[in-house]
């Protein structure tokens, strides 16, 4: 459990709460970041080829190519970030993936902030998993290595 300085808090007595969440905050984003992501990813799995021309219009050709790897990225991916296994190495093709969508609202369909904010947040949590690892609650965790 993490240890909160309860002496520097306004209410101290919501120190034990604080310690709590803190413990199960970070798996908790990561569970339902990787369970979004799978989701997200599934529909491409299903029909890899109806999502080529999206990943052409991205600039990656052939899409008949990439589009199967972006699903596999979001889906596997997302799987193995839930679970917490190989979280660095599925958050970081995740955070590339996420970073590509910036681009793609923010210069190529020109929206700037305003069409990429949710991909600007995505790739911000996947970011973290990258730095931080799966953490408490995570297969990584239970094997005692990470990526």
């Amino acid at each position: 459990m993490s240890s909160i300085d309860r002496s520097r808090l306004a209410i101290p007595a919501l120190g034990g709460l604080y310690s709590v969440l803190a413990c199960i905050a970070t798996p908790l984003l990561r569970v339902c970041a990787g369970l979004i992501l799978m989701v997200h990813g599934w529909p491409k799995i299903q029909a890899p080829l109806k999502y080529a021309g999206m990943t052409e219009s991205l600039g990656f050709h052939p899409g008949v190519f990439w589009s199967p790897l972006l699903a596999g990225t979001e889906f596997i991916g997302g799987l193995l970030l839930a679970i917490g296994f190989l979280t660095r190495f599925a958050a970081a093709g995740a955070t590339v993936v996420l970073l590509v969508t910036v681009y793609f609202h923010w210069v190529v369909q020109g929206q700037g902030l305003a069409g990429s904010e949710k991909s600007i947040l995505w790739s911000a949590i996947t970011l973290l998993f990258v730095a931080h690892g799966g953490g408490a609650f995570s297969v990584d965790r239970l094997l005692k290595r990470e990526f």
